[in-house]
Order: structure tokens, then sequence, then C-alpha cells
């Protein structure tokens, strides 16, 4: 491995071509240096698959779990996540077990350690540790990058699959999935089963599986808002983990302001422990608006999301897991979103809308009067879908 210390120095000094130019080169050698079979096990008898980032990045490829464990009935199947993400996955039946990865690397939960930071966390960690005794036959990184690739060859695994064309790392792969900004990202990560053999895929539609016990739970809590009327049940989220990809706040508590002018709807404020502030102005803004006194924990989340008619929220986890249910969701993308047409394709689903910029259309972001036009309409299908 080159020294990390002149790694360090080359990103700090912004050449970021030659930091990624060193790290590449970390990965091609460590690869060399490991025998690393030409094709993947007929009948493997386990797989790893590292997905460490956001809670909604996992859920996007959640149906990659249920393609490889129909292309592999026998094999054990493992999810490499953080701790914040492991309840997405519970009660989920192509899962075999959860294995705890805290990597400080494309999340916004573990602190970002630097070069440095993660090079001593591949070498040290106690996770990769564990991930190495398993001895899985396959190791699949999901979003592709050399830090990813570096630690499926830390933990010693024999074929090792990831994408090329993204965030590097391909050189120490034996197979990659071409990176295609244009591709739904749920559909990209099942073309890693279809390089294993997988002709027949599930729907690229994010999988969450509730208890009854959870829905009950859920429905009890928007009954009770109900009064006696079963009303169109709207979920305002207006949280999300860059200022830069959020629709602005104050859109939200204007937006919040005008649906709270209906009688029609039952309105709940959902959003994270870190966000009690802008929950607190946009529940306060909309007239008979609901949300919960302590933030709900995530399988509560889903449940209620699961229980509600129509999803307001930013590009955020709130996206993916009301398409599991085929929630009808519109999206509110804040100013680093260039295209509202290129995120529907790489994120959005049947059920959701994009409500942002557009090249040669529109420069500007949506006003809560034009987001609140849209949503409007939003309303009438969601209650003709629940009749």
């Amino acid at each position: 491995m080159p020294d990390p210390r002149r790694l360090l120095r080359a990103l700090r000094g912004g050449v970021d071509r030659a930091g990624a130019a060193l790290l590449e080169g970390a990965v091609r050698r460590a690869a060399a240096r490991v025998s690393s079979p030409s094709r993947p096990p007929a009948a493997p008898r386990s797989l790893f698959v590292l997905r460490n980032n956001d809670i909604g990045d996992l859920l996007i490829v959640t149906p990659l779990f249920e393609a490889l464990g129909r292309l592999f009935p026998e094999a054990r199947i493992a999810a490499g996540v953080g701790d914040w993400s492991r309840g997405a996955l519970l009660h989920n039946p192509w899962v075999s077990e959860v294995l705890p990865v805290n990597a400080p690397w494309f999340n916004k939960y573990a602190a970002d350690a630097g070069p440095l930071g993660r090079w001593a966390w591949l070498r040290r960690s106690p996770e990769v540790r564990e991930i190495a005794r398993r001895r899985f036959d396959i190791g699949i990184d999901v979003l592709g990058s050399a830090w990813g690739s570096l630690l499926l060859l830390r933990a010693g695994i024999p074929w090792r699959m990831g994408v090329r064309g993204y965030a590097g790392g391909d050189s120490g792969v034996q197979a990659a999935v071409e990176f295609d900004p244009s591709l739904h990202v749920g559909r990209a990560a099942l073309r890693c089963a279809g390089l294993l053999g997988a002709t027949s895929l599930p729907a690229a539609r994010p999988q969450i599986f509730l208890t009854s016990e959870e829905t009950n739970e859920a429905e009890r809590w928007w009954t009770a808002g109900d009064e006696g009327a079963r009303r169109r049940r709207i979920v305002i989220s207006p949280g999300g983990g860059l200022a830069s990809r959020c629709w602005p706040t104050e859109s939200w508590i204007e937006l919040a302001a005008g649906l709270g002018r209906r009688t029609d709807i039952s309105v709940l404020v959902l959003t994270g422990p870190r966000e009690r502030e802008i929950a607190a102005a946009v529940t306060a803004a909309c007239p008979g608006a609901r949300s919960h006194a302590e933030p709900p924990g995530l399988r509560q989340v889903f449940a209620l999301l699961a229980r509600g008619d129509l999803v307001l929220c930013n590009s955020s986890m709130p996206l993916h897991a009301a398409a599991a249910f085929s929630r009808r969701t519109c999206a509110l993308l804040g100013p680093a979103f260039p295209s509202a047409s290129l995120h529907q394709a790489q994120w959005g689903y049947p059920s959701s809308r994009t409500l942002g910029r557009e090249p040669g259309v529109r420069a500007s972001l949506y006003t809560p009067a034009e987001a609140l036009q849209v949503i409007q309409e939003e309303i009438i299908c969601s209650e003709s879908a629940r009749e």
C-alpha cells in the first residue's frame, strides 16, 4: 500500500486525481497479492453484500437480496450495513444475517475520518476481522468504491464484485457493473445478480417487511387523529442529510400553512432526532397537524408511511420507504439537483413525482404555491387509489 500520509497530502492539496490514482494503485497492488479465481463459484455457500451507506441507499437496493436468494437458495446471504440501517432489514426473509460495518466513508452517520482514519479502520476494525472470519465466497460492493474493494480484499473474499466508473475500486474486483447515471439505482444493483447468472429479477422497488403488530400500531395512531372520519393522510417529511439537497425550510413552512387550510386531510410531520426545530416550525404552521414528542424509531416510521396516503419529502429516506408500500410521493428537490427528470430516473418510482429544476425548462426551484397546486392533484389521486 502507498504511504497514507502521501495520499492525505494529495487530497488535502486539492489534487483529487492524484489522490484517486494513489488509492486505486493501492487497490491494484492489494488485489495482485491475493489469489483471485477467474470465475465465480457455481454454487457459493455464502455471499456478503456491502452497503454501509445511508438508510435510503440501503432500501433502494433491497431487491438484490431477493435476486441473490432465488439464484442461490442454499447460500447464506449476509448484509454489511451501518448500525443506523439495521432496522431496515429486520424480518427480511432474503437476508440470513446482518453484520455491522460502520465504515467511515460514504454515509452521514460515521464520522468522516479522512484517508488516514479510513486506512486505520480497514486495518484495525474488529468488524473487518469478523467478516474475514466468516470466509465468504462472494463479496459485492453495491456502491462501488476503492474503499469498498479494499474492505473485500482485507476480508479475504476470493470473488469480488463492484462498479466501474463511479468511485473507483474496479481494479480490485473480477466483475463490475458499468456505472450509468441514467439508470435507476435499484436496477443497477440488480445487475450484480445478473452478472452471477440471474435471469428473472424482482421489481426495482424497495422491500420492507413489517409485522402485523407494527402495522396495527401505526393504524391506531392515524385513526386517533381522524376524529371518526377516514380523512386522507398526508406525511410531511422536511428533513434531510445535506441542506443543499433539501427544499428550503421556509418553503416547507409555507407549504404546510397552505395544507392547513384544508379540513379533509390528516397531517403528520415526520422527522429524525436531529431535526426537531424544523419539525416544530412546520407543525406549528399547519393547523391540526401532528408530530411525535419524541422522534419515532425507524420501524415506526416505516409503518406510519405504510398507512399514509401521500408522502411529501426531500430526496431522502421516506421517498424509498414509501415506495416499498407503493404510496404516492412528491419529492421536492433542493438546489444541489440540476434535473428533476434525471433524479426521477435514478431514484424515483412509478408511485413518485419529482419537483425541481430542469435544464431548458425551468431554472428555479418549485415555489410553495406551485408545489401546493401539484400536491392538491396528488391528494385527489391518492384518494382515488385508496377507494
